[in-house]
């Protein structure tokens, strides 16, 4: 499916902040203890899941429509948890997304941008 231009921008800063925490977690060792005892790998990672949510509800309704493998409800929520409700952030929840949601996401969001170049 073709996305438009904005989408197309919208999900490469996704990837972005995907990387960021790649970066982030290897940085810190992938180390669940470290991330649960570190304030500042904690805000760093909720960061960046704050910009993803937030992105994701850019994406157009099309995209969203066509692309349901991704969980754009929870990406948005998981932000909306960090940004309004961060006092009540369960951090095993948090890193079980960040080792395995951020990477299956990355994978998504690259398939999006790759079938559209197919259909070029």
């Amino acid at each position: 499916m073709t996305i438009n231009n904005n989408d197309r921008i919208i999900i490469e800063k996704m990837i972005k902040y995907c990387d960021d925490i790649n970066r982030l977690m290897a940085q810190y060792g992938r180390d669940f203890q470290r991330y649960n005892s570190d304030i500042s790998f904690q805000y760093s990672c909720g960061m960046c899941l704050i910009q993803i949510g937030e992105l994701a509800g850019r994406v157009s309704e099309e995209t969203v429509k066509n692309n349901p493998n991704i969980a754009w409800r929870a990406i948005k929520a998981m932000r909306n948890i960090h940004a309004h409700d961060y006092d009540n952030v369960d951090y095993s929840i948090v890193w079980a997304s960040l080792e395995n949601d951020i990477p299956e996401l990355r994978e998504n969001l690259f398939e999006i941008l790759d079938d559209e170049e197919l259909e070029k």
